[in-house]
């Protein structure tokens, strides 16, 4: 009787602690655009907070962003002379440089683990 009760008490205390784990350590987003006119190769987001870095990888140079707004649907990034915003559902990328606006299909994945 006390051994059935100890083993139950055991299983109950592996299933709270791997209850207690979070269900996402570590997620990566990568949205690749193909856009040479703002050389703009592909984004990857790691860091998913405000004020987080967000990697630009472009055709010339690589650049590092910050994210200024985020939620379920959208990204807002903020690189030197660009805004973009990310959405979250389709992919798409739009960008604002100075007087220029681009809307840009891109191709979205994510990892996480």
């Amino acid at each position: 009787m006390i051994y059935r009760v100890g083993k139950t008490v055991i299983w109950f205390a592996i299933a709270f602690g791997l209850a207690a784990c979070p269900a996402e350590r570590f997620r990566h987003e990568k949205y690749v655009c193909k856009s040479v006119s703002f050389d703009l190769d592909s984004i990857i987001v790691n860091d998913t907070d405000i004020g987080g870095e967000v990697k630009i990888i472009g055709y010339d140079k690589d650049r590092t962003a910050i994210i200024k707004a985020i939620n379920d649907d959208h990204i807002e990034i903020e690189a030197s002379r660009m805004t973009l915003k990310l959405d979250r559902d389709d992919g798409s990328v739009r960008i604002v440089r100075g007087n220029r606006y681009a809307h840009l299909a891109c191709k979205r994945s994510i990892f996480t683990m």
